[in-house]
Formats: C-alpha cells, structure tokens, sequence
C-alpha cells in the first residue's frame, strides 16, 4: 500500500508565543513495497510526520492517502486507519504492560474486535514470526524477557494486527551491534507479511544497507529523496547537512583519497569487495 502526501503543514502551539513549524509543505509519495528511510537531525520533523500516518497527529493542512483511505477528513475510521499502519516506536519494549506475552500481544487484536479464534491464531503467527518459541514465552512475564525479547514482543503485537505498512521509529536505538544486527533482519523477514516499511533512523549504516530509497527532512522542510547510492556519494551535501557517512562509504572514500580506483556512492560491504578486487587486478 503506497502513501501519498501532498502540501502537508503542520503548526505545533497555533497562535501561541510557541508556535512552532514542524512541518512545512512536505509533498512525497512512499509506494507500495518501499523500504523507506527518514533521516534528519533532531527537530527536523521526522517523527511528528510519521505519527500523521496512523491518525496520532491529525491533519491540518494539507492532504494524506493510505491507498485509497484519505486521512484528511474530520471523522476518519480509526480502527481501520491503526489496523493499516502498524507503528513501533522508539524503545518499544517500555510500552509493554500486560501479565503474559500472550495477553500482550493480542492486545492490538481484541482492540480490532476480532474473534478468540482469529485472535490466537494471529498471536501464535506473530510471535513466531519474530523468532520467539510461542509454547516457551507465551505465559512468561514480558518483563521477564531480555532487551532484544522484549523488543521482538513489542513488534509481535503490531504484527498481530496484520497492518499493510509497518513504521519503525529508531528500531535499533540502544542495542549493542548483535542486538542491532538481529532486529535489522528480523525487520527484513517480516516484510514478507508487511512489505512497504518506514524507518527513521540515525544510524546511516542501516539506512544505506537496507533502505530502497531515503527522504532527508531538515527544519521542518523535505531536502530531497534519494537512493541510498545517490546520497552517500555526495560528500559536500552530507558535510552541508551534518550528516555522517556509512562506514563502508566511508572507507571507500578513503581508498579513493589512497588512488583506488574505486566507485563512488557504495554502501554495501560485498559491492566494496568486488570493487577492491577489481582495483587490485587492474
């Protein structure tokens, strides 16, 4: 499911000493199928765009489309709006609250008004989809769980809802690199049952090694959409927006500084080895 935005504005504090622009005519489409990533600094209108896609913020100005579903109506159905768009926020695992995994986890889909036994069907495919042994962990606390167990628990329960288009907001914030590494391919083989995916990130390795296309967001404005290859290889924008290189872009550019023949814009690790072989036989 694609979504489609146009001309949206955004006013924190309207006709207050506080007013704030958070976002400032933001016109983009995300199509269907898309890894799409969101980058910018802190402040750039990242998440308050993000939450306009299930309904938390509202429309002001502007106009919003999930599909066929138009968000920018006064009266929308809630229900099917936050059963279309699954979001995770940053640090999920915090928003655990109930005895059981299980209960948990079905949460979302009693909230949809589904029956017992589509309930627990979906509950047992969720949690197994994000690698969990449903027997084992299902009577088990939550908060019993490790870090990344809980993270798996808190994304089971968007999952369970069977939503078209999963948003992730910082999925990796706080884990350690086998953590990060983990939930990156548990993201990618969910993808099979979500396939279109947002994901705000500041941690570019991820962005330039899983997303199909990236939008960079500063001051409330949309700077531009790129393929990951299009923006890593422009230095001087990535120096002009304060924004880091993946480290394998990275060390490409440091080849090239060393008279490697290498090409710009890598961001994979097998690409750049491919690369470096081809430089060293010719």
């Amino acid at each position: 499911m694609s979504i489609k935005i146009e001309n949206l504005r955004y006013v924190y504090s309207q006709k207050t000493p506080f007013e704030k622009v958070a976002l400032d005519d933001i016109t983009m489409e995300i199509e269907d199928g898309d890894f799409f990533g969101i980058i910018g600094h802190t402040g750039s209108g990242k998440s308050t765009l993000v939450t306009h896609f299930n309904a938390l913020t509202r429309v002001q100005s502007g106009k919003i489309f999930l599909g066929e579903i138009d968000l920018t109506p006064k009266k929308i159905d809630f229900k099917k709006v936050r059963s279309t768009v699954g979001m995770v926020f940053q640090y999920p695992e915090y928003q655990l609250f109930a005895e059981t995994v299980e209960k948990d986890v079905e949460f979302g889909c009693k909230n949809l008004g589904l029956s017992k036994e589509e309930c627990s069907e979906r509950v047992r495919r969720a949690i197994e989809l994000v690698g969990l042994d449903y027997e084992s962990v299902k009577d088990r606390s939550p908060f019993e769980l490790s870090g990344g167990q809980k993270r798996r628990v808190a994304l089971a329960g968007v999952l369970s809802m069977r939503p078209n288009i999963l948003v992730l907001d910082e999925p990796t914030a706080g884990l350690d690199p086998r953590g990060k590494r983990e939930i990156m391919g548990l993201i990618e083989s969910v993808r099979v049952d979500c396939p279109t995916t947002v994901m705000i990130s500041h941690n570019m390795d991820e962005v330039a090694g899983y997303c199909d296309k990236v939008a960079v967001m500063s001051g409330g404005k949309l700077y531009g959409i790129f393929t990951p290859s299009e923006l890593f290889s422009q230095k001087e924008l990535l120096e002009d927006l304060g924004l880091a290189m993946p480290k394998v872009t990275a060390l490409a550019e440091k080849l090239r500084e060393r008279g490697f023949d290498i090409a710009r814009g890598i961001v994979r690790p097998e690409v750049l080895v491919s690369e470096i072989e081809r430089a060293l036989s010719s």
